[in-house]
């Protein structure tokens, strides 16, 4: 656990079921459209049986002064095995997004990652969860004080971890296309990372004339990046919540560069549109939270709060997104084995066989599998 941050009401298993309003009349009917063949759900289940990019609340680190997280890594794969899924993967945040910095191998974010791959491994060896468990990182492309691309997160913690996402946040020459190239291209040849995350976020997106010098320049980099990626085997991610361009994935789907489709979930509702009374009351709830200045009301209203949120389904939002991203990956003729997360067989296959990685929870995860 992150020291100096508040402990967050805990909700019990029994307390989890995304499924929890519907009627049993409303839940047959559901249970018929979902196995009816070529339904919406038979599809998104060929391409999509867990969420690789999820943040629990340790991604809430005590310096951030906001949440990144509000659920226990138990509460998730309760909640995900109530939607039918096998697996999530934890990928916490590393040091801050706006303003990362390089941690040692003692540092508290580096401990709390190894701590929550401990206790991962733990609930996936009970065998109390159908749905699996997988530690990880979001770890910060950045430059060092030399100006040289690098990750905040040393290699002797990451080799400790299940997958390694690499993400570009806020960093020093953001949305300089030489800048984006540099730290990609360090990147792709990590021999750590397994992911790049949401690729171009920080193109800059006010130069809306694409003839623009701006635009010229940032296209020309990515040849390059792609076939670097596509050498070192390093998924490309299509982030439901930081969406990439779709020719940019046009050119990672000409390379070969293999996909790696997930919402980068921290919370339930993010995909509701507009205002609504769950966020009016949650989102200052978890401000409080991550500034150390709940009440004792408070504590149980975030208690009601995550149980209304772990009683309800992602959302049509959600499933609308992730059904257009898949729509427009089969015209470009792409089929699920491109999908590195399609299910937990590939994605462990890719991180276990492929890249290498050889953890405890991936030897616990692989004996799992192989009674099934």
């Amino acid at each position: 656990m992150n020291p100096e941050r508040p402990p967050i009401p805990e909700i019990s298993a029994e307390q989890i079921d995304p499924r929890a309003t519907v009627s049993p009349e409303r839940r047959a009917a559901q249970d018929a459209r979902h196995e009816a063949p070529e339904s919406m759900a038979q599809k998104l289940q060929l391409w999509w049986k867990g969420d690789a990019h999820t943040h629990t609340q340790e991604s809430t680190r005590p310096d951030y002064g906001y949440a990144e997280g509000v659920y226990h890594e138990a509460e998730i794969l309760k909640y995900y095995q109530g939607l039918g899924l096998e697996f999530a993967a934890f990928t916490e945040h590393a040091s801050k997004p706006g303003s990362p910095s390089i941690q040692s191998p003692d540092s508290t974010v580096s401990r709390s990652l190894l701590a929550e791959a401990e206790r991962i491994t733990e609930i996936n060896a009970s065998d109390s969860l159908n749905t699996i468990g997988l530690s990880g990182v979001e770890a910060n492309i950045m430059f060092d004080e030399e100006g040289k691309p690098t990750l905040d997160i040393p290699d002797e913690v990451l080799a400790k971890l299940d997958l390694v996402i690499a993400s570009r946040h806020a960093i020093a020459r953001e949305k300089e296309p030489a800048a984006v190239k540099e730290t990609l291209l360090f990147a792709a040849r990590h021999p750590q990372v397994d992911v790049i995350g949401h690729p171009d976020r920080y193109a800059k997106k006010d130069q809306e004339d694409p003839q623009s010098e701006y635009w010229q320049e940032y296209w020309a980099i990515w040849p390059e990046i792609l076939t670097e990626m596509k050498s070192h085997n390093k998924a490309f991610e299509i982030n439901m919540t930081s969406q990439p361009d779709k020719r940019l994935v046009q050119m990672a789907v000409e390379a070969g560069v293999p996909l790696f489709l997930d919402f980068d979930a921290h919370d339930f509702n993010q995909f509701e549109w507009g205002k609504s009374e769950l966020k009016d009351i949650g989102e200052p709830l978890k401000k409080r939270w991550a500034t150390n200045t709940m009440t004792e009301t408070d504590e149980e209203e975030m208690r009601a709060y995550k149980q209304e949120r772990l009683t309800h389904g992602p959302g049509v939002h959600a499933l609308k997104r992730l059904s257009g991203w898949i729509t427009y990956l089969e015209s470009l003729g792409v089929t699920p084995d491109r999908v590195v997360n399609a299910s937990a067989k590939q994605l462990i296959t890719f991180l276990h066989d492929t890249h290498g990685r050889q953890t405890k929870n991936l030897e616990t995860v692989s004996e799992r599998q192989s009674r099934v």
